[in-house]
């Protein structure tokens, strides 16, 4: 990491306030152990985009929005991920009205593969995919399956120190599915 970039880590570990600030400062020095590099993004708010150095992937934002802290990850190519991963992801599905996302005919689980998405992806994009063509699945209770864009990372809210293993590991899985389609 350039001395640029540590001092972006640093501004943002700094910007950061009690429990979180420990979680920030753990996840984006791991992360960038992994090979991703801390890009500030053009935006009134200081965040922070975590890009791997050579496939290009961005795993992360982090940032400082209205004086709070957020953490926001990839993971849809994690198998097993917590309730409150899946509540994130419920809330971002909801917030955005439908964008990013697109229903499902299919039950659960659903594997994700070209053939899959390519019926199932969200239309945001048009004719080509950033999110590679692979995206995230939810099932409400009223049994309606959505498909919810993979390009861009879901916020986990209230993150603690007890989501430090969590996120680590869910972050590790998602990086290997980066490093495998490479």
């Amino acid at each position: 990491m350039t001395q640029k970039q540590k001092s972006l880590v640093e501004t943002l570990i700094n910007s950061s306030s009690g429990a979180q600030k420990n979680v920030i400062e753990e996840i984006a020095y791991f992360i960038t152990e992994l090979g991703y590099i801390p890009q500030k993004q053009k935006v009134q708010d200081f965040v922070l985009a975590f890009k791997h150095k050579e496939n290009g992937k961005v795993i992360s934002k982090m940032g400082i929005r209205k004086q709070n802290a957020f953490v926001s990850i990839r993971f849809f190519a994690c198998k097993n991920v917590s309730e409150k991963f899946l509540e994130a992801l419920r809330k971002d599905i909801e917030s955005r009205d439908g964008q990013y996302t697109s229903s499902v005919t299919s039950s659960l689980p659903i594997i994700p593969d070209s053939a899959s998405m390519v019926k199932n992806k969200c239309g945001y994009c048009g004719d080509v995919c950033t999110g590679g063509g692979y995206g995230y699945y939810y099932k409400f209770s009223d049994d309606n399956i959505v498909s919810r864009c993979g390009a861009y990372p879901i916020i986990i809210p209230d993150i603690q120190e007890s989501d430090i293993d969590e996120l680590k590991r869910v972050i590790l899985e998602q990086h290997n599915y980066f490093l495998s389609i490479a």
